[in-house]
């Protein structure tokens, strides 16, 4: 509380003395030292922070080329031992072969590199680390030298201004005697932090000077070994696997690698196991038995023959028919008409473009005529639109 306190106290003075409303002292001695020593704390802290990102990236350049041998090991391997893979393509034997010297020489290169790594860790991370905490403390000892020099100011002013009053009153007279002792504290508290940092802070810079350098060299050093030792194991292996890359600029290799690969990307891209797979219920539902035929037609609803009258009721006949017809029976009522199936839609969310034969392509907005959905978004579902129908997925619509 008692530095919230006298902070409260100095913005007053703060403001003021920002706008030129207050007059503000200053030291060119001390602020010059102030201005090396910045240099000093942003170098350290430039330094520091090259150091783990240069460690950083070197463990993540081993690290990266490592899983890549092991990966394309994993990857050639198997293929090797049972398909003969160096046998069908004589070419690709070299790179299968040497995929397990690069793992080998990437391990070793990690081993080796390694120390070196944790070398610079202790001699130089660490040292600079310890300097960065005393760069801090002294930033603490400078702030608290400008907070002593804000008081002096406050007072200093506030002394001059009631002192220049011409009518003072009994309550300036107390004012002024208290303003005075704080003004003399206040004093004697800046002069003596102010005269502490410009006698120590040339020493300290001195000696941090000679601190630095040392640790600089040292640190192009172990980046060079680090360096040396990637050179010559890359090019030892480079000659066991008769890798010519000593004078070959990356134009030439790149345009090597897009002669060697020739149409195998096309050949990759047009087989049919990287082909989206259809989901498992439409697979099944467009397997499904068909349905039986309908049954054949029962004689109990087939229409009764033509009647053919008889000899013995011929007679009868031709007497009824001298009698009036009798008249006909009157229309049956039409059978009411199925409901019609009301046709349902859903909406587009994004685009879809058909990956195999059956699919319905759409753009994001159409309204898509749904025949056919499950229960699942992220199923297949069947549509028709423009008169073309197919099927799509159930997450790129909605209703």
């Amino acid at each position: 509380m008692k530095g919230i306190g006298k902070a409260l106290a100095r913005t007053p003075f703060s403001v003021t003395s920002k706008i030129g409303m207050s007059k503000k002292s200053n030291d060119p001695e001390f602020d010059d030292y102030h201005r090396q020593f910045q240099g000093i704390e942003s170098g350290t802290d430039k330094l520091l922070k090259d150091t783990k990102a240069f460690t950083d990236a070197v463990t993540t350049l081993f690290t990266a080329g490592e899983g890549f041998g092991t990966h394309f090991s994993t990857i050639f391997q198997p293929i090797q031992g049972e398909y003969d893979l160096i046998g069908k393509n004589p070419d690709a034997g070299q790179t299968i072969r040497n995929v397990t010297k690069y793992h080998g020489a990437m391990e070793e290169l990690r081993a080796l590199v390694s120390p070196e790594l944790e070398l610079i860790n202790s001699r130089i991370h660490g040292p600079l680390k310890e300097l960065q905490t005393t760069n801090k403390t002294i930033r603490k000892t400078i702030t608290k030298r400008d907070h002593k020099l804000t008081d002096y100011d406050r007072f200093n002013n506030s002394l001059t201004k009631l002192r220049d009053k011409k009518e003072k009153s009994l309550s300036d007279e107390k004012n002024l005697f208290k303003l005075e002792q704080d003004f003399e504290i206040a004093s004697s508290e800046y002069d003596y932090i102010n005269n502490a940092l410009k006698q120590d802070l040339p020493r300290f810079m001195q000696l941090a000077t000679h601190f630095i350098e040392p640790l600089f060299n040292s640190f192009f050093y172990m980046q060079l070994n680090i360096y040396y030792l990637i050179l010559e194991k890359m090019q030892s292996f480079g000659d066991e696997a008769k890798y010519d890359v000593a004078n070959v600029p990356g134009a030439t290799i790149q345009a090597d690698y897009e002669a060697k690969r020739t149409d195998a990307w096309e050949h990759i891209e047009s087989l049919g196991i990287i082909k989206r797979i259809i989901s498992v219920s439409t697979v099944s539902g467009s397997y499904k038995k068909a349905p039986p035929p309908p049954p054949p037609s029962s004689s109990l609803h087939a229409p009764p023959p033509p009647y053919t009258p008889s000899a013995s009721t011929s007679s009868a006949s031709s007497v009824a028919a001298t009698k009036r017809a009798p008249p006909p029976p009157p229309p049956l009522k039409p059978k009411p008409k199925p409901p019609v199936p009301q046709i349902k839609y859903v909406t587009a969310v994004y685009d879809f473009d058909a990956q195999a034969d059956g699919d319905l392509s759409f753009r994001a907005g159409d309204r898509i005529e749904l025949v056919k959905k499950t229960d699942s978004q992220e199923d297949w579902w069947t549509g028709r639109l423009n008169g073309q129908e197919g099927i799509f997925p159930g997450n790129y619509v909605q209703d």
